[in-house]
């Protein structure tokens, strides 16, 4: 009986070892068997046409600035108007003490009415003498003298109008008005000062706000690109209002502008070309000094190729982007990259339209690798955003 049972036992040991070893062999095999491929999101490289725009810093000037200035010498009586404030023309702002030239005015007024009985005086007499001088009664010298006596009182009558226009225009300047309509900024002279001595005092500046002007320079060889492009046809240039604004604060100006003004010659110390933009500024939001940035639009370029921003990959020597090819493997395209239009990136070079290219899942592939593509689908707003695409070499 024990021979017996010691046979079974070895029997059944072998049996268990048997089994033993063919699980082994099933978790090997299974080892060895390749992971399924990789699922990635994808999106087709599309094809617009988009606006070139560049990027410059302007500053703000006003539309006009006038410098208002006493033209008459004399004490500055009064300032009539708030600074700071907006004016309009012909509208009073200050007044310079009118006594001396109220007093020349009549001295005009007095001489012009002398000059004026003289010349009646003159002329009455060459009347006079005229039918005389043919019938020999008077010598033809004395008519003589009497023409010539009323043409010089006729030129003292013309001298002393000449003296009573300017004692009235000096008068009226005594009267400082505004010539232009605008934002009157600080007084330069206080009252009781004397103005007018030697040369006009400079006043106040009233500078017009609306429209105004936004002046900027760009690099020679921005300039230099849009040319070629434009004359190469590669884009097509912009019509109308091609300048838009952001703000200090980063806020967009809702108001765009129109170039109305490139300079015709280059800059020698700096390199650049000044231009200028004229826009409304009704509000007026903008004002003189301050700096904004511009974005010009150059122009149109048809045929671009357009991507999601997080497609594209920063390497150290470059951009790259993953496509799908044939049979579902990845490709890997050095780019080179434009610039940003909202989400997407303007492709220059690297890819063409319908290109598949990953967006999503882009940590998880190689070039070679076969994957599982899918369309892409992007996030609701507030969800977490996927980690960063590290850089591939």
């Amino acid at each position: 009986m024990r021979a017996v049972w010691k046979g079974a036992g070895s029997g059944i040991a072998a049996v268990a070892l048997a089994a033993g070893l063919a699980g082994c062999g099933d978790t090997k095999d299974a080892a060895k068997a390749p992971p399924p491929p990789p699922e990635v999101q994808v999106v087709k490289a599309r094809s617009e046409t988009v606006a070139v725009r560049r990027e410059y810093v302007g500053n703000v000037t006003a539309y006009r600035s006038v410098q208002v200035r006493a033209r008459v010498e004399g004490i500055l009586e009064k300032r009539h108007f708030v600074e700071g404030s907006d004016v309009k023309p012909g509208q009073l702002l200050y007044t310079i003490d009118p006594l001396n030239y109220e007093a020349q005015l009549r001295d005009a007024e007095a001489d012009l009415a002398r000059a004026e009985a003289q010349f009646a005086n003159a002329r009455t007499k060459e009347s006079r003498y005229a039918p005389l001088v043919k019938e020999e009664a008077v010598s033809r010298q004395d008519y003589d003298d009497a023409v010539t006596q009323m043409q010089s009182a006729e030129a003292q009558v013309k001298s002393a109008r000449s003296t009573l226009d300017r004692a009235k225009l000096n008068l009226g300047y005594t009267r400082v008005v505004a010539t232009e309509s605008g934002r009157i900024g600080m007084s330069q002279v206080p009252e009781g000062a004397l103005v007018g001595k030697g040369e006009p005092t400079l006043l106040a500046t009233i500078d017009k706000l609306d429209p105004i002007y936004v002046t900027f320079t760009i690099p020679d060889r921005d300039a230099l690109d849009f040319r070629r492009a434009l004359d190469s046809g590669e884009i097509k240039e912009a019509k109308g209002d091609t300048a838009r604004f952001v703000l200090p604060d980063g806020s967009d100006y809702k108001q765009a502008g129109r170039i109305d003004f490139a300079d015709t010659q280059i800059n020698r110390d700096t390199g650049t070309v000044t231009l200028r933009a004229v826009l409304p500024n009704a509000s007026p939001r903008l004002q003189p000094g301050m700096y904004i940035r511009v974005h010009l639009t150059a122009g149109e370029r048809p045929n671009t190729v357009l991507i999601p921003q997080r497609a594209v990959v920063k390497v150290p020597n470059g951009h790259v982007a993953y496509v799908v090819g044939a049979e579902n493997r990845i490709e890997r395209r050095d780019l080179v990259v434009g610039e940003w239009i909202k989400d997407d990136w303007v492709i220059e070079k690297g890819l063409v339209a319908g290109d598949m290219v990953v967006v999503d899942g882009i940590q998880r592939i190689q070039p070679g690798m076969t994957v599982r593509p899918s369309p892409y689908q992007p996030k609701p707003a507030g969800a977490p955003a996927a980690p960063p695409a590290p850089a591939k070499k």
